[in-house]
Order: structure tokens, then C-alpha cells, then sequence
């Protein structure tokens, strides 16, 4: 690194030599003088030297900036950040306790592997059903195999205290074409969904006992897909009806929010 002002300090220190020398050896000037110019000169020669050591550790401080910048700009080692990440996962016995017991639970409703699955709920627990154990196609009347499962999960769900439950209804994005279902649901897909979650609703509330003040009811349609519509099965698995509990919270008021489950 170079120091700008640097230049004029031996050039200083040269001319009061010279006029030191210069003025010893003319001998018209006092000691005193002469004594004071070469002062004047050793100063200076001192302070360029000072100068030059700070220049020096200026230097050093660059080199090791620039050795630090280097080590940034390194390619990030993929194996070393995912030792990483995996040091500070948190296991929770709790929750992989009740995840279990939710697993258990859909696996004992019977049906097709698949009919029912358990869902992630912040706060809560989750089931998903497929549409087709649920209902027939383009209907919002429950097949007696339905209303089993649903009063299953009912008795579930009373056995322990529970803020909020939320039935959501969804649809593949594929419109509604048949003339008798348009009829009856002239908002198509949208109009379809809702209808279908009152039904799981009404049932779990009157025949399952739940308390119709924690029941809320949505009808998204194909808003919230959880597959590609772009495939037959993705499209299978976005037609769904999802069952959300909140679980009981103090610090959590009686009007609860709809749950983030995507």
C-alpha cells in the first residue's frame, strides 16, 4: 500500500541535511543554530521512519483482508452444511408420540390403503380423505362406508378437549361438465367443495356428538392443491376432504384462525 504524502518526507529530511552540512561548514552561523537545524533534521528522520513502519502494517492488514475475502467466495461444501443442519434438528418424543398414534388411528378405519391420512396441523392434528371413500363423483351424498369413518374420527376427536375443527373441502381443477351436477351446483367446483364439507360437518355433528360452536366449514375448490392437476393420480389426490383439529389451548382465544396446513 502506498502512502500519498509519503514522498515529501525524504525530500524534507534531505534539505535540512544539506542546509545542516551547509551551515556547519560555512561557520557563519552560532552553534546554537546549528545545534537546532540538526535537531529539526533528526525529528524529521525519525518521524519518515515511523511512517514507513505504519505503512508496513498497513500492508499486512490488506494482505490478511484479502486472504479473508478469498476464503468467502469458496464454494460452500454441501456435506459440511447438511452435518450441519442435521446437528440442530430437534427431536421431540411428544410429537412423534402423537404423530404415531395418528398413523394408528387412520390405519384402523379400514378401506383402501390411502383412504385416510393423517395431516400436518400447527397446533393440532390433521386426517385427509379421498373424495371417492367419501362420496360418489359429482355428489355431495355420503356413501354408507363414509359416514362409518366419519363417525369413527368423531369418537376420536370428542375423546380429547379441542378448540377448533375445520372441514375443508377440495377439488381437482378439472371444471364440472355433467348437466345434473351443474344443476344442482351451478358454481361448479367451488360450490361443490363447500357442499361436500357441510355434509362431513352436519354428520360429525349430529350423529358423531361433536359441539356444533367448534365446527367451522370451507369450501376452497381448486385452490389449494396438493399434486400436479396435470396427472390423472395428482388430480385423484387433490380431490380430498381435510379434517383439521386445534387442540386446546389457554393461552389461545375461542375464535380461532383458519389453520395453515399447506
Amino acid at each position: 500500500m502506498t502512502l500519498r504524502n509519503q514522498p515529501h518526507l525524504p525530500c524534507r529530511f534531505g534539505t535540512l541535511a544539506l542546509a545542516a552540512l551547509a551551515l556547519g561548514s560555512a561557520g557563519c552561523v552560532s552553534q546554537a543554530k546549528y545545534d537546532e537545524v540538526l535537531k529539526s533534521s533528526r525529528f524529521f528522520q525519525g518521524a519518515y521512519h515511523d511512517q514507513l513502519a505504519y505503512s508496513a502494517d498497513l500492508e499486512a492488514e490488506k494482505a490478511e483482508w484479502e486472504q479473508r475475502l478469498s476464503e468467502a467466495s469458496a464454494p460452500l461444501d454441501a456435506e459440511a452444511i447438511e452435518a450441519q443442519l442435521s446437528e440442530m434438528e430437534i427431536e421431540d418424543p411428544q410429537i412423534d408420540a402423537q404423530l404415531a398414534e395418528l398413523s394408528r388411528i387412520a390405519e384402523s378405519l379400514g378401506g383402501a390403503p390411502g383412504d385416510v391420512t393423517t395431516v400436518q396441523v400447527e397446533g393440532g392434528y390433521g386426517y385427509s380423505l379421498k373424495d371417492s371413500v367419501l362420496f360418489p363423483s359429482g355428489s355431495d351424498v355420503l356413501r354408507p362406508e363414509g359416514q362409518r369413518i366419519l363417525l369413527e374420527l368423531a369418537g376420536e376427536i370428542a375423546a380429547r378437549p379441542f378448540q377448533t375443527l375445520w372441514v375443508r373441502g377440495h377439488s381437482d381443477s378439472v371444471p364440472v361438465a355433467k348437466p345434473e351436477t351443474l344443476a344442482k351446483f351451478p358454481g361448479g367446483n367451488l360450490e361443490l367443495s363447500a357442499a361436500r364439507a357441510l355434509r362431513v360437518a352436519e354428520l360429525m355433528i349430529g350423529s358423531g356428538r361433536l359441539p356444533v360452536d367448534r365446527v367451522a366449514v370451507a369450501g376452497l375448490g381448486s385452490n389449494r392443491p396438493v399434486a400436479s392437476n396435470d396427472t390423472s393420480e395428482g388430480r385423484r389426490q387433490n380431490r380430498r376432504v381435510e379434517i383439521f383439529v386445534l387442540e386446546e389451548d389457554p393461552e389461545i382465544s375461542a375464535s380461532a384462525s383458519t389453520p395453515a396446513a399447506e
